[in-house]
């Protein structure tokens, strides 16, 4: 039972610079691959430093305040059900289109125990809407019983065949939107660049005497810092090296990792995002990962950003990539983590619970332990503090109004500050950041 690799996710907050009407930065977009699930025949509708290693952590337990736990009131229901962002509040190109109920109702199958545990779960939200993309019905998430497990989970789950449904009018299906040409992102992406280089060894375009000047720019802003290891996904260059992402989209960051001089390769299941790609001259194939039948020992490295909360069966999916990871090959996953700071403070208003796309929201432990039982054995597990976007789309949420325009500065001023001061909590509390970052070595 796979389709990991056959559809989109929401991609990481790349630079965080400007947020757009769904909530994602107005640079190029980095699709990423989201997946379906596999049910059966119902009907119904509806960088910070802290880490684990080796097999299954246990980790501490982190209580959310009871106003964001179970919404047995009324009041929760109507917070949880009132606030979709119909088109009046949208602008006019994005407001949502006009739906058929009857034909666009998603199908759906129960899900009641923990997908890694087997343990039944607690519900936590109920009665959720599609409030960013408008994808129809009303979902459920349930939270594992276990507390060192710990993961969020949609009960009931859409049926692969009706999952689709949910991606209509996603955010992959609009034009990429360049970043803005000023002296501001230029000196931006001269840091960055200067940190990449030095921090990775990465050398394309020669060496520039204001590398290092540019690494120490970089350390003065850990969340930026961190956003500038996860732009590569924490890779050291290797020239000619193969590199695979899983839900390449439509090749942003395959093309950008092509520059590093990487040897690249992407699947993903949109015809149209395999189009495009392939217009940027890039090497995409159409479908899902195990459709593909790479070789055994084919890849140095597989990339996965934002992917694996959407997959039915994350063990299958990591197993197919350990199978075709060279020995010594590494696997980066990027992941929303249910224990975040961002979650304890928004509740069922965090963007990275996104019902009815997201089936699966991990912990730092539950994802670990979906590594283990994949097959590989040497990994590290850890939070990474660098979402800024996340902070402002869930705010725009709980305000119950999503603006298409880019944010004031006021607000940038205040991610900003928001971001720095989760780093300092993720100091002395590991599962603060709002990604998950795992690096596994086969």
């Amino acid at each position: 039972m796979e389709r990991a690799d056959d559809l989109r996710c929401t991609g990481a907050f790349r630079d965080c610079e400007e947020i757009s009407t769904h909530g994602f930065a107005y640079v190029a977009k980095n699709k990423r691959t989201l997946g379906g699930c596999r049910g059966h025949p119902t009907s119904g509708s509806s960088a910070s430093g802290h880490h684990a290693k080796g097999s299954l952590p246990t980790c501490g337990y982190s209580e959310f305040p009871p106003r964001n736990v179970v919404p047995d009131s009324d009041a929760r229901r109507e917070i949880a059900c009132s606030r979709t962002i119909s088109g009046e509040q949208m602008s006019a190109t994005h407001a949502l289109p006009r739906r058929d109920e009857s034909t666009d109702a998603i199908r759906t199958r129960p899900c009641p125990k923990c997908y890694v545990c087997e343990r039944q779960g607690e519900l936590l939200y109920e009665i959720l809407t599609d409030r960013l993309f408008g994808a129809p019905g009303k979902w459920n998430l349930k939270r594992c019983s276990d507390p060192k497990c710990g993961m969020v989970w949609l009960d009931p789950v859409p049926l692969e065949e009706d999952i689709s449904k949910a991606y209509r009018a996603y955010y992959t299906h609009e034009a990429d939107v360049p970043p803005a040409d000023n002296f501001a992102r230029r000196l931006y992406s001269r840091i960055q660049a200067g940190y990449v280089r030095t921090k990775y060894h990465y050398r394309q375009g020669g060496h520039d005497p204001w590398d290092q000047l540019s690494t120490l720019l970089a350390y003065l802003n850990p969340i930026r810092r961190a956003n500038f290891d996860l732009n590569v996904f924490c890779l050291h260059a290797k020239p000619n090296g193969r590199l695979l992402e899983v839900g390449c989209g439509s090749g942003t960051m395959l093309k950008s990792m092509q520059g590093l001089g990487w040897k690249v390769e992407g699947v993903d299941f949109d015809p149209a995002a395999v189009e495009a790609a392939r217009k940027k001259g890039l090497s995409v194939h159409l479908g899902t990962l195990s459709e593909q039948e790479f070789r055994a020992n084919s890849f140095d490295a597989i990339i996965m950003g934002h992917c694996i909360e959407h997959v039915p069966d994350p063990i299958n999916l990591l197993r197919e990539c350990y199978r075709i990871l060279k020995p010594g090959g590494r696997l980066v996953v990027i992941t929303p983590n249910v224990r975040s700071w961002g979650h304890r403070l928004y509740g069922a208003d965090w963007r990275g619970l996104e019902p009815p796309r997201h089936l699966h929201i991990f912990t730092l432990s539950s994802l670990a332990a979906v590594c283990a039982r994949a097959g590989f054995t040497g990994y590290e597990c850890r939070s990474a503090v660098r979402a800024n976007g996340i902070h402002l789309a869930s705010r725009m949420l709980r305000k119950g109004k999503l603006e298409s325009r880019p944010p004031s500065w006021n607000l940038r001023l205040l991610a900003e500050a928001t971001g720095l001061a989760q780093w300092a909590l993720s100091l002395v509390d590991r599962e603060a950041g709002e990604e998950i970052v795992l690096i596994s070595l086969k």
